[in-house]
């Protein structure tokens, strides 16, 4: 269930290697349904599950998650030119992303060990919004100059992670129960960070009317994924 769900990642790349044109508009658009898709799970998903866990953990999660993508914010874009910026906007996306895969897999585990139908259904709405994260991945690298084997390659990869934290959640349960909402905390600032200080104000730079359409866009997408 946990490489299902992580594979559709590689869905969502690939769904854009058939676009050709692109420019700015296209671009906001996706952004902006990446900002929708990380709000969305953010706010519905991971904060609500961590702070029923351990609100003080959670939140501490947050605070530690938001620092460290900052630090790494200025690291990485001190050494880049802007024709890179967006190389650079992907591979933070990238990270963000990551670092909430890694949770995710490990609530497919405890989902799993609640009941077995549990686990299915946690599984099947992580591999539906892990579909526009794909995309999210894929269009700032493809407008930033990266080939498509490998960015396929590096998508392929992340998609490992959720069956990873799948299986470290089987063991982490045993040996440490805690941790998962520090963990589920952790991606959350990480995530918070990215919208807040990359992916809505690139989105608005490449178009501010677009931007709106995927914000809203990603966020029915979770809401669907979540609830329907």
């Amino acid at each position: 269930m946990g490489l299902a769900a992580g594979l559709c990642t590689v869905l969502g790349a690939g769904m854009l290697f058939i676009k050709k044109n692109w420019n700015d508009h296209s671009l906001a658009v996706f952004l902006g349904l990446a900002a929708g898709v990380m709000a969305a799970v953010v706010l519905i998903d991971m904060l609500p599950s961590a702070l029923l866990y351990n609100s003080r953990a959670a939140l501490g999660g947050v605070l530690i998650g938001f620092i460290s993508l900052w630090l790494f914010n200025r690291v990485l874009f001190s050494r880049v030119t802007s024709s890179d910026t967006l190389l650079g906007l992907g591979y933070l996306i990238m990270l963000g992303i990551a670092m909430h895969d890694l949770p995710e897999g490990m609530a497919i585990a405890l989902g799993s060990e609640l009941k077995a139908r549990t686990g299915m259904i946690i599984a099947l709405a992580i591999g539906i919004h892990n579909i526009p994260e794909g995309m999210a991945i894929a269009a700032p690298l493809l407008m930033g100059g990266l080939r498509k084997p490998h960015l396929f390659i590096q998508v392929l990869l992340l998609g490992l992670i959720t069956p990873l934290g799948t299986i470290l959640g089987f063991v982490m349960m045993e040996a440490l129960p805690g941790i998962l909402p520090w963990l589920m905390g952790f991606a959350s600032g990480i995530m918070a960070y990215l919208v807040l200080s990359q992916l809505w104000p690139e989105a608005g730079r490449k178009g501010k009317r677009q931007r709106w359409i995927g914000l809203l866009l990603g966020i029915i997408i979770i809401l669907m994924a979540t609830f329907v």
